[in-house]
């Protein structure tokens, strides 16, 4: 079956609005479905603030402090650690994706000056869905100061892809940085499927290599990222939103639908 009809027929039996682009790098072939949708960010919105820091110049070992007002609920570690910690901007970064941290990104946020130069950058760079709304995850009793109420963080999947795309091909700044933090994410759910294992080191296979950053929230699944395989690599940016399943578990149907339309798109383009 071609690639286009399986991909048509697993949206369409998704409870829920998604939003897709996929793209063959080698080749230009492309598949796009709602790419301009805005969605929920969740995490996803990790992406391009990492961009945007990286984009400032800003000297990555610099230690900055946790600061008490930006200690958030929710992913990450950071929460956890005694207070008065501080760390190189680089590691705050790395945090922020790898481990989806909610504290990590309300630092970066607040030394970069909070939302305003973030969403500046975004329009400047012709991301035209991608919104920060403010910190993430604060208490109720701490409510970020600065974000406007109803206000949240928003993307679409062909702002994520064309992140990812400038990522690739050396068009942002210390574009190499953000793919080896993108690298190391810990959260995915694009090799559900695939029939084959990242850094296979066995004689005769080539290493599979993928770069993203994930989201969930409630009502929103994401997944966002480049998979590699020898010289050929793909994009994918794979949004959802759905009221189906409140729940947060790896056989969330959203979850599943990631995984399968890697699974289709790494069988046609990469397998």
């Amino acid at each position: 079956m071609p690639l286009a009809e399986e991909l048509q027929a697993l949206i369409a039996a998704f409870p829920g609005e998604v939003g897709i682009v996929l793209e063959n790098l080698a080749t230009g072939e492309r598949f796009s479905y709602q790419e301009t949708r805005p969605f929920p960010a969740a995490s996803t919105i990790k992406l391009p603030m990492l961009c945007y820091a990286l984009s400032t110049g800003a000297d990555l070992e610099q230690k900055i402090s946790i600061r008490p007002e930006t200690v958030g609920l929710g992913s990450g570690i950071l929460k956890e650690l005694s207070p008065g910690l501080a760390l190189p901007l680089r590691d705050i970064l790395t945090l922020m994706i790898v481990v989806s941290d909610n504290t990590a990104t309300n630092v970066v946020l607040d030394f970069f000056g909070h939302k305003e130069p973030f969403n500046a950058y975004y329009q400047a760079q012709g991301w035209r869905e991608t919104h920060t709304a403010g910190m993430l995850s604060l208490p109720g009793n701490r409510p970020d100061p600065k974000r406007e109420k109803g206000d949240f963080s928003r993307t679409s999947a062909r702002d994520q892809a064309a992140i990812l795309k400038a990522l690739w091909w050396g068009e942002l700044p210390q574009a190499q940085t953000a793919l080896d933090i993108l690298s190391r994410q810990q959260f995915t759910s694009f090799l559900r499927y695939i029939p084959a294992d990242l850094d296979d080191l066995e004689e005769g296979t080539t290493p599979l290599k993928l770069y993203s950053k994930s989201g969930e929230i409630r009502c929103c699944r994401h997944d966002a990222g480049i998979l590699a395989k020898g010289d050929r690599a793909v994009v994918m940016a794979v949004l959802t939103e759905s009221e189906s399943d409140p729940r947060f578990h790896p056989d969330h149907p959203a979850v599943l639908l990631i995984g399968r339309i890697a699974a289709v798109v790494y069988r046609h383009w990469l397998g």
